[in-house]
Formats: structure tokens, C-alpha cells, sequence
């Protein structure tokens, strides 16, 4: 076999015998370390070396005699039109090629092949030549560079502000499309030096100034000045450079960025403003307010009101610890708690003694002290603000209002005991406000615990959700609760009440009970729960509703082979009658004996299905148990389901992993297959559908994905409900039976079936069945 790439020069080889000749051309073949080989023209190996077997992952005898389709199959698709070249007459070629062999199957490697004729010295073609060498870590290092490079471009151009890069020398040779667009300078005016135009006048000598002690030694420049914007004006940036070093330490180049903070120190002069108007605030709040800093306790801040209750004093520098009575000590207590725990910390009607009136009198007030730490913008605690607010007509009108309630309480309780018994939820509310005064125990169950003290009207809706019966959030105004406060005629009110307990529909009476015996003018308000009433209309509605539309379906769906059918049958009796010979009369009854069955089939699968979600309601029927291949019963459903397939313009794709094999009913799993198929057919129709059959977390999985109508979010859940459908009969037949009873099915092996969908992408329904299979 001679090739005039593996033949010897005959000068070169003259006084070699033809034996020596071949032993040292196998020598080179066997020893060099690209992978060789030789193809005959029925593409079987008549020649291999060690690298092409080490390649492959086979031993070199094992490729003598078989064909290359056989050691590797899965590129032999790619490889084959190249050996149809060389068979053709064509001339030698090289290509790259991907794919896996069998020294690491599953793994993808890249081999850089040529393909050459081997001819006899007369020219008669006798084969393929095979040169292959594996690039695949060189296409790895290659993938990963351009990736890194197309990352760092794609930082560069996501990043907002302006980044541009400089020669060694400061220089601007590349085009900086963030500068450009930032500053609104053209291509010709920021090259070299030109981008220091950008630079406000002001600012560019110093921009300069530091930009040539950067370039002298070679340190990052970092520095804050104004930058032309290109919707006109300036705008405050920190620009930052910093030199890009190469192999042999000089700078190659300097990459620069300009961040905008025009924004930011807006905002901080705008904060400086707001401290201003806090501090006008705290300096005349009605209420004793005071800033303490540091472990040393030392006010920073003291407003006049917390001057006059320390007698007068000007606390501003002084330290807390300077300060030993009793009032200093408790109050110096709180502070260092609050300060060493960063936690704020109350004191309740404090007692202070001092000239509150300015009239040289000296009298004891009561303040609730709020002691709130402060922190810096590392988030420590660096001081703590002082809050005390006289609260001594409050306290005084406190007890007033609990030796008013004690004389009443007696009176009360009778009734409230009384109330609190009655099984109809009732409250006592406030007229006008509406702020509750009782609520019995029934009540106070079904709002989830005690009603909140002090709440008014209209804040009911911040507290509770009030709907109607079509789950429409109610105007303050419709809640019976507020039109009752407000004196309004309240009379059997249907309301929806959405507590932490629960959902409950109510009617609501309210009836006004005016002062008398001590007591003052309250509103009787009664909920009547007529939860259970209603969640039972609604399901008879919803029964009634399913009933009517099955009905209306199962009629119609009933009838649709019928007409057909008595057509098909009067066509018939007219042939027959008018048919010019016995073999066309033959003919046309065979015809149409084959339609009536299509169509009786229609009808009998319509029956079964009635059949079938009866039975349902009732004892299930046992399983037969066996072991079953899912892969053959789908195999199977597929073969058979071709006709339906090439009707709906479907092409089927079946992917099954071989193995999955468990104890199941056969004759039900092929009710399953088929029933998501034809589901998958009739929604899919003109588009792929693809079973796929796995093993996935030790359990048997099928898989049906059609490229259809897909599903609505809200729907995914109901499909498999009895008499559901998703769609319009109007477009698409069906009683909704069939999913009710795969999920059944399903669920009778233990298994369970969902789907995943989104309307106009398809839909995908699995099935999950144990390996072990269903008891009966």
C-alpha cells in the first residue's frame, strides 16, 4: 500500500530490501506519538499505532477489522462525510473535530484530524489515511483566554463612570468610549494630552501637578476635581489611576477611572442643612433634651429646658461624673447602660424637683426619660441623646381616670360577665370614635387575642382587613364597625372579617345604647359567623355549576360521534342504491365501516372515562402487580400512537434510559402513557412532543413535553381535578376527565404526577412512581 505521503524516496532507499523498508515505516508509524492509522474502503482499520488507540480508549488489536463506526459512534456523524471525500476522489483535508471516545466517555475532546487518499503507485485508490492529534487542552486555554478577555471588556463597558487608558507617558492612543460619552469630547480632542482640556480650569493645574508626581514615581494617583459634562456645566468625580506594571517592571500603561460624586456631596451638603434645622429643633422642643458624648459622660448638646430643670446651669463641656447627688448618679446609670449596650433604655415619670413656673417656687414634676444612643458612620456608639418629656397632668389624669374606673368596675361586672358567655361574638364600642370598650369572649377568639386599646375609626384599617363577599377590600367608610360609630342604621351587614384566626363571614347588628346608671352612650355591636352557611352555598353553587357543565360537555361530546356516524350510515343506504357494481359498493362500505369505528372508538373511549370516574367515587380495583420495563410499555404506546402522531403533525421523540424496571400494573401504566400523550397531541398539535424515561433520586420518571398552547399559572393545580379543563370546549373536546384519572392511577402505585407550564412555552407533565411499585 503506498501513499506519496508515506512512500520512501528511491534514491534514499536504495540497497534496502522491501522488508526492512516496511519494518522501519511500521517502527515510525508505531513510535510516533500522533495518533495514525489506515482506513480500507469499507472503512474498517487495517493499520493502527498506540497514540490513535490511547486516544480512542481501545487497544490497538481491537480496532483491526472493525469499522470506524463501531469505536467511535458518537462522532462517526461528523466523521463520515470526510471518508465519503477521500471515497469520492477527493483531495486531503483538515479539520478540527469535538466529541467523546471511549477513553472518557460523556467527556467532550477536541482532535485537530487529516484525511488523506492512499493509493497504489498505479493510482487505484485503496483506502483512507488518518493523521490525528487531541488540542483539547490547548482549545481549553484557548476558550479560557478569550472568556477572560471578554469578561474584563464587559466590566469595562458596564461600569457608569468614565474609564479610559493612557500610555506609559500619560497619553491617551485608544479611544475611550466612557470618557467620550461623559465629557462629550470628540475622538481628536482626547488623544494624547487632550483630555486634560476636559478638566475645569480651575482644577487643572493641580490635576497636572499631581498627575506628573504620579508619573515620577510610579505610585496611583487618586484626586477629587470637576469634569466637563456633556449635557453641559461640570460635574464633581474623584479621578483614580493606577499603573499596569509589565513582566520586566516598567509601566506598560495606566488605567484610570472617574467616579461621579456630584450626587453624593449634594447630599452631604444637604445633610449638613438637616443637622442645622435638628439642632433649631432640639433647641426648642417642649421638652428637656440633652446630648451626652464619650465614656466621660461630657454634654455636647443641652436645650433651655434641660438647663432650667439642672437649676439653671450651663452644662455645655461639663462631664456628668463631676456631678455626685442622687439624680445625677441615676440618671448617669441610664446613660452608660444605653451607651455600653447601644440599647435605648426608658425611665418612667422621673421625679424632678425645680423652679418649673419661673416663680422661684420649687415644685416636683414627673418625666418620662428616653435614653437613645447615637452612632458614627462606622455604626459605634459615640454618644446618647437624652428625651424627657413632662408627663405630670398625664399622671395626674391617669389616676383620676383609675379612681373613676374603680367606682364603676362593680357595675360592670355583671354584665361583662353576662356578655363575655354569649356564644355571638358582641362588642361595646365608643360612639363616635368607635374605640372599643368591650369585647366578649367570643370576640376576642375570633380577632386572634385582645382587641388594641384606644383604637379609633379610622385606624381600623390598619389594624384588621375587611372585605366583601367577592373579597373587595372595604372603604373605611362600608365597614359596618365605622358606620355604626358614626350613627348610621346597621342591619344584618354582610361583611368579611380576616383575622390571625381565620376567615369569617358575618352579619353585623349594631344597636345604640345611650348613658344611664353611670354609664356612658355605647354602640352594641353583634357578629352573627355565618362562615360555615356560606363556604356550604359555595360549594353547592360550584357543585351545581360542574354539574351543569359536564352535562353540557358530556352531551356534546356524546352526540359529536353520533352525527357523523347517521351521515356516514345514509351515505351508505344511498350507495347501496345508486352504486354501479358490487366491487364499488364494497369498496364504499369498507370505507365507511372503517369512519363508524373511528368514530365508535370516540364514543366507547368517551364511556370508559364515565366509567372509569364512577368507579372512582367507589372501592378502587386492585392492581395486577408485576415486574414492568417502563421503557418497553412506552415504547409500545409510541408505536401505536404513530397514526394519531403523523394526524396531529407531531413528530414523537422517545428518550428512555434503559433499567427502569419496577412493580407496577402494566395495563395502567400504558392508561397513563397514552392519556398524557393524547393530552400532549391535542395541545401540541403541528409541534415535536418528547417522553423522556429516567431514573432520577431512586425513582422511576416520565416525562411528557409538548410545544403547545402551554398553561395558565392558575390552572396548573385544577387540571387534575374531576370535570376540569383549562381550555374552552368551544376549541377543544373532551369531558376533563382524563387527568382526574391519571392522577388516580398515579396515585395508586404511590406516585405522584404534577405539571409545569407557561402559557404560549408548552407543557411538561411527570410522572414519579417508586421503583417498588403499589400493594394491594
Amino acid at each position: 500500500m503506498e501513499s506519496p505521503s508515506a512512500s520512501f524516496d528511491g534514491v534514499a532507499t536504495e540497497g534496502i530490501t522491501e522488508a526492512h523498508a516496511r519494518l522501519l515505516l511500521e517502527t515510525l508509524v508505531a513510535c510516533t506519538p500522533v495518533g495514525l492509522a489506515v482506513v480500507d474502503m469499507d472503512q474498517r482499520f487495517v493499520q493502527v499505532n498506540e497514540a490513535l488507540a490511547e486516544l480512542n480508549g481501545i487497544p490497538r488489536a481491537a480496532h483491526l477489522g472493525r469499522k470506524v463506526q463501531e469505536i467511535v459512534p458518537e462522532m462517526w456523524s461528523t466523521l463520515r462525510p470526510q471518508y465519503q471525500h477521500i471515497m469520492d476522489g477527493g483531495e486531503a483535508r483538515t479539520f478540527e473535530i469535538r466529541g467523546a471516545t471511549s477513553k472518557a466517555m460523556g467527556v467532550e475532546r477536541h482532535f485537530l484530524a487529516s484525511y488523506y487518499p492512499v493509493r497504489t503507485a498505479s493510482g487505484v485508490l485503496l483506502g483512507t489515511g488518518v493523521v490525528v492529534v487531541e488540542v483539547t487542552e490547548q482549545r481549553k486555554a484557548h476558550e479560557a483566554l478569550r472568556a477572560s478577555e471578554q469578561r474584563y471588556r464587559s466590566l469595562v463597558e458596564a461600569m457608569a463612570q468614565p474609564v479610559w487608558t493612557t500610555n506609559r507617558r500619560g497619553e491617551v492612543v485608544e479611544p475611550a468610549p466612557r470618557w467620550l460619552a461623559f465629557t462629550g469630547q470628540t475622538h481628536e480632542e482626547h488623544l494624547g494630552l487632550g483630555w486634560l482640556h476636559a478638566i475645569h480650569p480651575e482644577d487643572r493645574k493641580r490635576v497636572v501637578r499631581g498627575w506628573v508626581e504620579a508619573l515620577r514615581t510610579r505610585q496611583s494617583y487618586q484626586g477629587e476635581f470637576r469634569l466637563r459634562f456633556h449635557a453641559g456645566g461640570y460635574r464633581d468625580v474623584v479621578g483614580r489611576a493606577v499603573p499596569v506594571f509589565g513582566d520586566a517592571g516598567n509601566i506598560e500603561e495606566w488605567v484610570s477611572t472617574a467616579e461621579d460624586i456630584t450626587e453624593r456631596k449634594r447630599a452631604e451638603a444637604l445633610v449638613e442643612a438637616e443637622r442645622g434645622r435638628l439642632r433649631s429643633v432640639l433647641m426648642n422642643a417642649p421638652a428637656g433634651v440633652a446630648i451626652v458624648a464619650g465614656p466621660e459622660q461630657v454634654f455636647t448638646l443641652v436645650n433651655p429646658l434641660f438647663s432650667r430643670a439642672s437649676q439653671g446651669m450651663d452644662l455645655t463641656g461639663a462631664s456628668l461624673r463631676d456631678f455626685q447627688d442622687e439624680s445625677g448618679r441615676t440618671y448617669s446609670a441610664h446613660l452608660e447602660r444605653a451607651y455600653t449596650t447601644g440599647e435605648t433604655q426608658t425611665d418612667k415619670e422621673m421625679p424632678i424637683v425645680f423652679d418649673h413656673d419661673g416663680d422661684g417656687v420649687a415644685t416636683t414634676r414627673l418625666f418620662d426619660v428616653t435614653y437613645q444612643p447615637l452612632r458614627d458612620v462606622n455604626g459605634r456608639v459615640d454618644s446618647v441623646l437624652s428625651f424627657a418629656i413632662d408627663v405630670t397632668e398625664q399622671v395626674e389624669a391617669r389616676q383620676k381616670l383609675q379612681d373613676w374606673a374603680a367606682s364603676l368596675r362593680n357595675q360592670q361586672q355583671w354584665l361583662e360577665a353576662v356578655l363575655d358567655r354569649t356564644p355571638v361574638a358582641l362588642m361595646l364600642m365608643e360612639p363616635r370614635t368607635g374605640r372599643p370598650l368591650f369585647a366578649n369572649q367570643a370576640a376576642r377568639e375570633m380577632a386572634g387575642g385582645e382587641f388594641p386599646g384606644g383604637l379609633r375609626v379610622e385606624k381600623y384599617k390598619g389594624i384588621y382587613l375587611f372585605t366583601d363577599e367577592a373579597g373587595r377590600e372595604l372603604r373605611s367608610e362600608e365597614v359596618p364597625g365605622v358606620r355604626a360609630a358614626r350613627g348610621e342604621p346597621v342591619h344584618a351587614a354582610p361583611i368579611v372579617w380576616h383575622t390571625p384566626t381565620g376567615r369569617y363571614s358575618l352579619l353585623v347588628e349594631a344597636v345604640p345604647l345611650p348613658a344611664q346608671h353611670g354609664h356612658p352612650a355605647t354602640v352594641l355591636l353583634a357578629h352573627q359567623d355565618v362562615s360555615e352557611l356560606r363556604k356550604t352555598q359555595a360549594q353547592l353553587q360550584h357543585a351545581v355549576s360542574l354539574r351543569d357543565e359536564f352535562l353540557a360537555v358530556a352531551s356534546h361530546e356524546l352526540k359529536t360521534p353520533l352525527t357523523p356516524l347517521q351521515l356516514k350510515l345514509q351515505s351508505l343506504v344511498r350507495d347501496a342504491m345508486t352504486a354501479p357494481s358490487l366491487e364499488t359498493l364494497r369498496e364504499r362500505v369498507v370505507r365507511t365501516a372503517e369512519s363508524v369505528s373511528g368514530q365508535v372508538r370516540k364514543m366507547t373511549t368517551l364511556i370508559n372515562d364515565l366509567l372509569e370516574v364512577t368507579q372512582s367515587t367507589g372501592p378502587a380495583a386492585p392492581l395486577q402487580l408485576e415486574d414492568v420495563d417502563l421503557a418497553t410499555v412506552v415504547q409500545e404506546v409510541v408505536e401505536r400512537s404513530s397514526p394519531q402522531a403523523a394526524k396531529a403533525g407531531c413528530q414523537l421523540v422517545l428518550e428512555a434510559s434503559p433499567g427502569v424496571v419496577g412493580h407496577w400494573d402494566r395495563h395502567r401504566l400504558e392508561q397513563v402513557t397514552l392519556s398524557l400523550l393524547s393530552n400532549a397531541l391535542k395541545y401540541g398539535a403541528g409541534s415535536p412532543v418528547t417522553l423522556r424515561v429516567e431514573k432520577a433520586d431512586g425513582k422511576a420518571r416520565l416525562t411528557v413535553k409538548d410545544e403547545g398552547i402551554g398553561i395558565a399559572p392558575g390552572a396548573l393545580l385544577t387540571i387534575f381535578e374531576k370535570f376540569t379543563r383549562a381550555v374552552s370546549t368551544r376549541h377543544y373536546g373532551g369531558l376533563g376527565l382524563g387527568l382526574f384519572i391519571t392522577r388516580q392511577i398515579v396515585e395508586a402505585h404511590h406516585g405522584r404526577l404534577w405539571a409545569e407550564s407557561e402559557p404560549g412555552q408548552g407543557a411538561t407533565f411527570i410522572v414519579e412512581l417508586p421503583m417498588t411499585g403499589a400493594t394491594n
